[in-house]
């Protein structure tokens, strides 16, 4: 959280190096920390939503269906296979452990009540300190923006990408979603120069 009156910017991760912290993630048995950044970078949604999220309305579904608690819109979310198994690994962990449940929130404490957004920061300052990941200001919009930044780079930088996340972000221009995933006045000339 920053200090009123200031302003702070948080940077989404490479994708690169969020597929390596999940496996370290995963194999440290950071079983919490897997779980958010696996559903955080690969749904999009906002902390808010993550954080209501139950393992009935994903585990072993192809899809589900959520109305944002920011927008009121209803989404569709398609779970690709990557979520899907993490999912599965995640209830097969806490079946095993005896402390499953099933209507249960997805990222919550040991006594199962939901984390906090606050948590969810704190948490995600920590993960990024212990695994040396290199972000700007840590928080709970990197998961977010990494999520904008990729499929932005995997449409190959398009308009056509900008368009969609737009419409993911629920942003009210193009402009707005571009400094949301960073794409910057430097990056647009970076462009320029690699020419």
């Amino acid at each position: 959280m920053s200090l009123k009156g200031t302003k702070t910017t948080c940077s989404g991760m490479e994708w690169n190096t969020l597929l390596g912290l999940l496996v370290r993630l995963k194999n440290d048995g950071k079983l919490r920390e897997y779980l958010l950044i696996s559903t955080g970078c690969y749904f999009g949604l906002r902390i808010g939503d993550l954080l209501n999220m139950k393992w009935n309305e994903v585990l072993d579904k192809d899809e589900f269906h959520i109305t944002e608690g920011k927008t009121g819109k209803q989404r569709k979310i398609t779970i690709n296979k990557f979520v899907k198994e993490a999912i599965r690994y995640g209830a097969d962990t806490l079946i095993q452990k005896g402390v499953f449940d099933p209507e249960g929130y997805i990222l919550c404490n040991k006594y199962g009540k939901k984390l906090s957004r606050q948590f969810i920061n704190l948490l995600l300052r920590n993960i990024c300190r212990d695994y040396n990941i290199k972000v700007q200001n840590p928080s709970s919009h990197l998961l977010r923006k990494s999520f904008g930044k990729r499929c932005w780079e995997s449409d190959g930088k398009s308009e056509r990408a900008l368009v969609y996340l737009s419409e993911i972000f629920s942003h009210s221009s193009l402009s707005v979603t571009k400094r949301y995933i960073g794409i910057t006045d430097k990056v647009i000339a970076d462009v320029y120069m690699k020419l």
